[in-house]
């Protein structure tokens, strides 16, 4: 009934208790170990022996050793490498405990809390020997409190002095033997002596002992013949030379034993191995000095007064002044072990009970029913104002969904079930409830017993049907109490019945049926769903392919979209049909990306259309363009700017253009129409996406091409085209239509502000013409350039704007010449190289496909560089740069810090998105984000550095890039890593901000030597699994498979028809086989629970920086391989609190978000590969995905301005009260120098310093405040 379940603990006082109580020589009938096995003492099924404590146990009585003791004061465990140690032994049994406490793991101040201790490992099933013949055991343990790294050993070792030795210094009758001897060898010397007592030899070996660890002086060669001596150690000592030579005498030929030579010199604690041996015998002889009956003490013996060790474990775990109960006398005896299960003991005061519950339910989840149960015992026997104070806490378990075994049984006896049935499965326990269920009123106490019983059992089948709950398909089967396999015509019966039953339950059950209906790409549901029909028509494959004119079935999934997607725009109305069509291809190919198209391809004719965004036509296969072009229309002040784009646009005088520098370069005036062009293009979409009366409308080809292509890479398409007359490579067509469309190139490519000007596009002056591979060798081109261009100033790709209606293409120019300085030919001019294909539309296609193949990112910096040159400044920074509305809505700084042995030094560096990897494996977003900003060691100068990162500026839109594109350098290709990254849906960054602040610094400092440890495990854990060899075969396994090898070879050996020449095998080498696998294995273990452990601390490092939040708004979708693929885009509605996946035209509610969060568990699934955060703060100002003004048809004018938009001007606050304060714009800050306030910056055109926006269906204005700096204090 139960299921596996990880390791419970306990507290610091009954930890320290059970070590009081833990005897190996006495274990308990039932073979628990206190100290490893329990709580709980007996688990679920345990039918042996009720017992956990021997009756024979030694009831220890510890006193510290304190020469080998340290216990350090609060104030030093904060240092690097503190410890305490506590060493005692026991008074009564002689057995040695210690103790050893290191705090250097700890993350956090740990005086809020009572140590919660998880055993780690234990050596106890075999143990081990001491180079003294001690037997010892050691165990490890762990604080479970995220924020405590203590670490806690225990090392038990047996009595030094065994009982052979024992008998040497105690039997009386081998004592008056010894001594009888003695006085026979000598009588004359020895006349009058006595025979000694016990009690004298073990004195006077005590005292021979304490003088040559303490007193060296006296410490000097004992003489055989001492009377003293001999008496007690027989003749020469040689009845006890065994004795003596183990406790280091040695005996030398002239007569003499020489004392032991310990470091006598050695301040407590000791460290040498020696003077711990004869420290730990000394205390044993003083307990067994303690221990001789009275009658043997007629001398006053100077006994060192033994101090309890109890007190010194307790300080050395942080546990000497926990909370006690005052009423401890008051409380009724236990009857059940329910202490020691939930790890704590009786005195406790009642919080410290509850929060040891709290504990133990955290790190055995699977056992929590058995912790409520201790927890509600505990109160009954307490009584009193106790038990009001751990029943409240009983209660809000309860109200949190928790239960007791006891209850566990009740919810069986309920539905008349035996929990001790193995043949019980959850099909019949959930058609007994259903049962049960239409014969009773009770259904909140059924469906309440029910998810206990789905809950204990770790059924998500019978906690659905408990819930009601419908959110995937495997529970609408259960919901509707169908099979995955059932019929669909039968799956439409079940669900026709339910409905009938009972009419309330439509709405879930058509959701339910919905879900099948997805899961199983099923026609026939759909159709009846849509219908209410069992029939959907017949349409078979072939005629699939026939309708969307596919002639050839092995064609890729994207030629199969671009089909479908010009049959479509070819007849509108027949969408349906289509997408029909597209569907039973889909369930044919077994293809999820054609099914997840098709699940987002439905029509909605109930929808509100001034409620809904409008969708964007697929116009040829352009990849990620209509993502790109919602996710920028839904950017409030981006979206604005570019309807009001008149009165934003920068001006074309010589002035304006000679100071305009956008990208560390300037500019041309090319450049500048031609960006502008696109914003009044990207206008002209924007303003029918928000008046058109259509669910959704169509890009023009033209905006496509100035989007994907920047106005450097268009000269080299340009002269692709003109001169080669080859059509740009593509993925095939169908019917003349491109496919084309990769997820783009693996290495990174910079913005269009940032191309390198040395473009092989541009002919070296003094090239000869026939040296230029042009179709028409002996034209004489006319080059000529812009007069203006400046010198040093990079060459512009196209020294002319190429008009959207021009049929011929200028030639690429070389040098800037001067226009009035060239003579008019004397002849008619030669006709200029003309396209291959010269129908304009063709070769705009031909572009567009081109521009497609370009990397997502490489577009997104054309759109921001394009947006910017078309834009009129706000002001220009020191270094010349024109600030403007983009840099403050998508532009971020970094300082990158890099330490040699000469210094510190940093530098600022601009950006608009973060890049992160996934090619290693999963992770989740901060630990992509942290790839971007930690430490790593980097070549410079010749030499090793360390070099780290920090945000300076923080964008309001952060957009983070997320590089799926890998080279394999084996197989010389590109492949798509589809590692999942765990997204969440705020994210906080103050730990990534350019602070001083001491802790901050410290924790990233603290994470980055985390992450090293977990490298360095990583690395020795593939070397356990040998995860280089491709033998299936791990260490330890292959330890095991050579064990039993040799096993059989020697069992082989052994018979009477030996082989002649067999090999000779050591018995002992399979015994040692065996062991070598159980070390790596239990290695193996321990690595992955240390870095299960190191990944906790990591990810819990800043949860208390929430300052900083930014929230998910955008996810870019990717679907195929790097040659091909499907794109959309998720978008949220933050006043909705909805999602939305813009899939073209069609626009769809998610209803489940695991699609988005969840980790896939397909082949190829989709993946996000661009993301984009919003500042929480500011969300509302910053995004509107709706923004809808329908006009009907009749009144709409093409390219209509649009009334009321709102300007956004100049950086906008982020106010958030934290001291990291990242530099502004202008700030400039040096080592040695202190900050600077800003440059105050040039008058912005737009004078209001708080611009009202008007928000469409309400009344209120809002107010986008601007600033000259980003505040992040």
């Amino acid at each position: 009934m139960m299921s596996s379940h990880r390791r419970a603990g306990k507290t610091a006082p009954r930890f320290l208790q059970d070590i009081e109580l833990y005897d190996p020589v006495h274990p308990p009938a039932s073979g628990r170990n206190l100290l490893v096995d329990i709580p709980p003492v007996f688990p679920d099924g345990y039918d042996g022996p009720p017992e956990w404590l021997s009756p024979s146990a030694c009831k220890h009585v510890y006193v510290t050793k304190p020469n080998q003791t340290i216990v350090v004061t609060p104030d030093q465990r904060q240092g690097r490498g503190a410890y305490s140690k506590v060493c005692a032994v026991c008074s009564k049994c002689r057995l040695h405990a210690q103790v050893v406490v290191n705090y250097t793991a700890n993350v956090a101040p740990t005086s809020g809390h009572l140590h919660h201790l998880v055993c780690q490992s234990g050596s106890h099933a075999n143990g081990s020997t001491t180079s003294r013949g001690q037997s010892a055991e050691t165990f490890y343990y762990k604080c479970s409190y995220l924020t405590c790294g203590i670490t806690v050993s225990v090392q038990i070792t047996s009595p030094v002095l065994n009982h052979d030795f024992l008998q040497l210094l105690t039997d009386v009758e081998l004592v008056n033997k010894r001594a009888d001897e003695a006085i026979a060898a000598q009588p004359e010397r020895l006349e009058g002596i006595a025979r000694p007592q016990p009690i004298t030899i073990l004195d006077n070996l005590r005292t021979y002992l304490r003088n040559s660890l303490q007193d060296p002086q006296r410490s000097k060669p004992i003489s055989a013949i001492n009377k003293r001596f001999v008496v007690c150690f027989g003749v020469d000592g040689k009845h006890c030379k065994d004795l003596l030579e183990f406790l280091g005498f040695s005996f030398r030929d002239e007569g003499f034993w020489d004392p032991p030579d310990p470091k006598a010199s050695e301040d407590p604690p000791f460290q040498n191995e020696l003077n711990i041996f004869l420290d730990n015998v000394i205390h044993e002889l003083s307990i067994l000095i303690e221990q001789r009956p009275v009658s043997e003490k007629k001398t006053p013996y100077a006994l060192n007064p033994s101090l309890r060790a109890s007190n010194d474990f307790l300080n050395a775990l942080e546990a000497a002044n926990y909370a006690k109960s005052t009423r401890l006398i008051e409380f009724e005896m236990p009857g059940q072990p329910c202490y020691e299960d939930l790890g704590t003991v009786e005195d406790m005061a009642s919080d410290l009970i509850i929060e040891a519950y709290h504990r133990q339910v955290a790190v055995d989840p699977s056992r929590g029913p058995h912790y409520l149960q201790c927890l509600s015992s505990i109160a009954q026997w307490r009584g009193g104002p106790d038990r009001d104070t751990i029943n409240e806490a009983v209660t809000i378990a309860y109200s949190r969904g928790a239960y007791t075994t006891s209850d566990i049984f009740k919810a069986y006896e309920y539905f008349d079930l035996n929990p001790n049935d193995t043949t019980l499965t959850d099909d019949v326990i959930i058609g007994r409830f259903h049962a049960y269920l239409s014969s009773t009123t009770q259904e909140t106490e059924a469906r309440q017993q029910l998810w206990r019983i789905g809950d204990v059992r770790e059924s998500e089948r019978i906690k659905s049907a408990a819930e009601d709950r419908v959110s995937n398909a495997e529970q609408a089967l259960v919901y509707l109490g169908v099979e995955e396999n059932t019929p669909d015509d039968f799956v439409i019966t079940m669900f026709t019945t339910k409905v009938n039953d009972s009419p309330s339950s439509r709405e879930i059950s058509e959701k339910a049926l919905s879900l099948i209906a997805e899961k199983r790409n099923s026609e026939t549901l759909k159709h009846f769903l849509k219908t209410g029909e069992t029939g959907a028509g017949e349409m078979d494959v072939g005629d699939a392919y026939r309708l969307l004119q596919i002639p050839d079935r092995t064609v890729g999934d994207d030629a199969i979209l671009a089909a479908y997607t010009i049959c479509v725009d070819e007849a509108p109305t027949q969408v349906e049909t289509y997408t029909r069509a597209l569907s039973i291809i889909a369930k044919e190919k077994d293809s999820p990306m054609l099914s997840s198209f098709v699940s987002g391809s439905t029509t909605h004719s109930d929808r509100v259309l001034s409620e809904w965004p409008v969708g964007l036509q697929n116009i040829g296969n352009t990849c990620y363009l209509n993502s790109l072009l919602q996710f920028y229309f839904t950017v409030r002040p981006y979206r604005e700017m570019v309807l009001d784009f008149e009165n934003n646009k920068t001006d074309l005088d010589e002035e304006s253009l000679r100071q305009k520098k956008v990208g560390s370069r300037k500019v041309s005036r090319a450049e500048v129409e031609r960006s502008q062009k696109f914003l009044r293009e990207l206008r002209g979409l924007f303003h029918n996406m928000i008046t058109t009366s259509k669910a959704f409308v169509r890009p023009e080809q033209e905006l496509a091409r100035l989007t994907l292509i920047s106005s450097t890479n268009e000269a080299e398409i340009r002269r692709r085209s003109t001169i080669s007359g080859i059509r740009p490579f593509g993925l095939g067509e169908i019917n003349g239509a491109p496919v084309a469309g990769p997820l783009g190139p693996p290495e990174s490519i910079t913005s269009p502000g940032h191309e390198n000007v040395d473009q092989n596009t541009i002919p070296i002056q003094g090239t000869p013409a026939h040296d230029r591979q042009v179709n028409d060798i002996d034209s004489e081109t006319t080059l000529v350039s812009d007069p203006e261009t400046e010198k040093d100033a990079p060459l512009p790709a196209s020294a002319f704007a190429v008009s959207g209606d021009t049929e011929d293409i200028t030639q690429t120019i070389s040098q800037p010449q001067t226009l009035e300085k060239v003579d008019p030919p004397s002849r008619p001019p030669p006709e200029p190289p003309r396209p291959a294909e010269t129908d304009r539309k063709r070769q705009l296609i031909e572009e567009v496909e081109l521009g497609a193949q370009q990397d997502v990112t490489e577009v997104i910096n054309n759109v921001l560089f394009q947006s910017e040159c078309a834009i009129r400044p706000r002001g220009i920074a020191p270094d010349g740069e024109q600030l403007d509305q983009i840099k403050d809505l998508f532009y971020g700084k970094t300082k990158t810090y890099i330490t040699a042995q000469n210094g510190t030094r940093s530098k600022e560096e601009l950006w608009s998105d973060i890049k992160v990897d996934v090619a290693t494996g999963s992770r989740d977003i901060y630990s992509a984000i942290d790839g971007a900003f930690d430490m790593q060691e980097v070549f410079v100068d010749d030499a090793v550095v360390e070099q780290f990162g920090a945000i300076s500026k923080l964008p309001p839109v952060l957009q983070i890039q997320v590089q799926r594109v890998q080279f394999d350098p084996i197989k010389k290709t590109s492949f798509k890593s589809t590692h999942h990254l765990d997204l969440k849906e705020t994210i906080y960054l103050d730990r990534y901000m350019d602070t001083q602040k001491e802790d901050i610094v410290k924790r990233r400092r603290d994470c980055w030597a985390w992450k090293r440890k977990l490298i360095a495990l990583q690395s020795r854990k593939a070397e356990l699994l040998r995860s280089s060899d491709n033998d299936g075969q791990n260490m330890p396994s292959l330890f095991k498979n050579a064990s039993s090898l040799l096993t059989e070879l020697s069992a082989i050996n052994s018979t009477d028809d030996r082989p002649s020449d067999s090999l000779d095998i050591n018995a002992e080498l399979a015994v040692e086989m065996q062991k070598l696998s159980q070390i790596t294995q239990a290695e193996l273990a321990h690595i992955e629970q240390e870095t299960k452990d190191i990944e906790a601390m990591i990810s819990s490092s800043f949860n208390n920086y929430t300052k900083l939040a930014y929230r998910l708004y955008a996810v870019f979708m990717h679907q195929g391989s790097v040659e091909f693929g499907h794109y959309y885009i998720y978008i949220f509605d933050f006043k909705k609190q909805v999602w939305r996946k813009y899939n073209d035209n069609d626009i769809t509610e998610v209803k489940d978000t695991t699609e988005i969060f969840g980790t896939p568990n397909q082949a190829n699934p989709p993946t996000p590969y661009f993301l984009v955060y919003v500042n929480a703060a500011m969300k509302d100002r910053l995004v509107e995905p709706v923004r809808r003004e329908i006009v009907s048809e009749t009144n709409t004018t093409e390219n209509s301005d649009v009334n009321a938009v709102a300007k956004f001007d100049g950086p906008m606050d982020i106010d958030v009260a934290t001291d990291m304060k990242p530099p502004s714009y202008f700030d400039v800050k040096t080592k040695d120098e202190p900050q600077v306030s800003s440059v105050e910056s040039p008058p912005s055109p737009v004078s209001p310093t708080a611009i009202p926006l008007k928000r469409k269906g309400s009344e209120d204005q809002m107010s986008i405040t601007v600033s000259s700096h980003v505040d992040v204090s």
